[in-house]
C-alpha cells in the first residue's frame, strides 16, 4: 500500500448477522411462549421448534470466543430455553408398568394409499388390540379387510357415508356405546371397551391441519378435544393424527389434569412421525388418562413403517389396572 493512500478497515458483517439470527430465534421463542401458532407458517415453526433453536448453541460458542458479552448473554438465554423445552420430552417416566396389556396402534393410512392391503398386512403383524386409522377411505377399508384385519379386529366404527375419508376405530374388544363426535365438520369415533373388567373410553381423532384455508378449525378442534378428555370420568385413550405436537398451544392444553402423552412417558416426545421417509414433525400421538375405576400405564412405545402412507404408525403398549379397593 502506498504511503499516501488511506487505510481501509474492513468491518466484518458477522456481528450483524449474529444479532439478526439471535433476533429471529427470540421471535420464534416468543411465539412459543405466547401460544402464537395460528396459520401454516407459525404452526410449522412450532412443530420444528426443537430444531429451529439449535443454532443458539454455536451462536453462544462464537459469541463467547469473540468476547461479545451481550450477544453471549442472549444466546445463553436461548440455549437455556431450548433445554427447558425439550427436557420433559426426553425424560422417561418411572411409573410402574402394571395391569392387563392393551396394544394401541394409530396409523394414518393416507387417503390415496396405492396399496392399503399391504398396509393392512403390516398393521396385522403389529397385532393391535385397538387400531385408529385416520384418512381411511372406502378403498382403504376394503384393503385392510382384504389383509385379514377384520378377523383380528371384528368390532369397528367410524364410517361416514358419502365422505372421501374418515377416521376408523377397530377393536379386538366389543365396542360399547359407539358414537361419532362432531367437530369442525368432521366426525370422530368414540366408544368404550372392557379390558379385564375395567371400562376404557376410546377416542379416535384427526383434526384439520392448521392451514389458513381452514380458518380456526384446527384450534377449535383441539379445544374441543381438551374439553372432551376432561369430561371423561373413565380411564381414557385418545389416539390419532393430531396435526400438532408438544410446542403447539392446543396440544399443551390437552396435557392437563392428568392427561399424558405416551411418547413422552417413554422418553420419545421428540420422535417425529411425518413425513415417513425423513420425518421431522411429531404429529401422531397416543394420549392416556387415568379415571374412575382404573389406571393406564405406558409400558413401551415405538414408531413403525406403514406401506403407502406418508406417516409412520405409532404402537403403544399400555397396561390397564383396576383402581385399588377402598380401605
Amino acid at each position: 500500500m502506498s504511503p499516501g493512500r488511506p487505510r481501509v478497515v474492513d468491518r466484518p458483517a458477522r456481528p450483524v448477522l449474529s444479532w439478526g439470527l439471535a433476533a429471529a430465534l427470540l421471535g420464534v421463542l416468543a411465539c412459543r411462549l405466547l401460544g402464537l401458532d395460528e396459520g401454516a407458517v407459525p404452526a410449522l415453526a412450532m412443530g420444528l421448534l426443537p430444531l429451529l433453536l439449535l443454532p443458539a448453541y454455536p451462536l453462544l460458542v462464537g459469541a463467547a470466543l469473540r468476547h461479545h458479552t451481550r450477544l453471549a448473554a442472549v444466546a445463553l438465554v436461548l440455549v437455556g430455553a431450548h433445554l427447558l423445552l425439550v427436557a420433559p420430552a426426553l425424560h422417561r417416566s418411572t411409573r410402574a408398568c402394571t395391569g392387563t396389556p392393551l396394544r394401541v396402534v394409530t396409523a394414518n393410512l393416507l387417503r390415496s394409499n396405492p396399496d392399503p392391503a399391504a398396509a393392512g398386512r403390516a398393521l396385522r403383524r403389529l397385532r393391535p388390540d385397538v387400531l385408529v386409522v385416520p384418512e381411511l377411505s372406502v378403498a382403504g377399508m376394503a384393503g385392510l379387510l382384504a389383509a385379514g384385519l377384520g378377523e383380528d379386529l371384528p368390532y369397528r366404527t367410524g364410517g361416514q357415508p358419502g365422505e372421501p375419508e374418515t377416521v376408523g376405530l377397530l377393536s379386538r374388544f366389543p365396542l360399547r356405546d359407539p358414537a361419532l363426535v362432531p367437530s369442525s365438520g368432521r366426525l370422530w369415533p368414540r366408544a368404550t371397551v372392557d379390558v379385564a373388567g375395567v371400562p376404557v373410553r376410546l377416542l379416535a381423532v384427526h383434526p384439520l391441519p392448521p392451514l389458513a384455508r381452514y380458518g380456526g378449525a384446527w384450534r377449535t378442534s383441539m379445544a374441543a378435544l381438551a374439553d372432551e378428555l376432561q369430561q371423561v370420568d373413565l380411564p381414557a385413550v385418545l389416539a390419532g393424527d393430531l396435526n400438532s405436537g408438544r410446542d403447539h398451544a392446543g396440544f399443551r392444553r390437552l396435557l392437563r389434569d392428568g392427561v399424558r402423552d405416551a411418547s413422552e412417558e417413554r422418553g420419545r416426545g421428540l420422535a417425529p412421525t411425518w413425513p415417513q421417509r425423513r420425518p421431522v414433525l411429531h404429529l401422531d400421538h397416543v394420549l392416556v388418562k387415568d379415571g374412575a375405576g382404573g389406571a393406564i400405564a405406558v409400558c413401551d412405545l415405538d414408531e413403525e413403517a406403514l406401506p403407502g402412507s406418508d406417516h409412520l404408525a405409532v404402537r403403544a403398549e399400555l397396561g390397564v389396572a383396576p383402581a385399588p379397593a377402598a380401605p
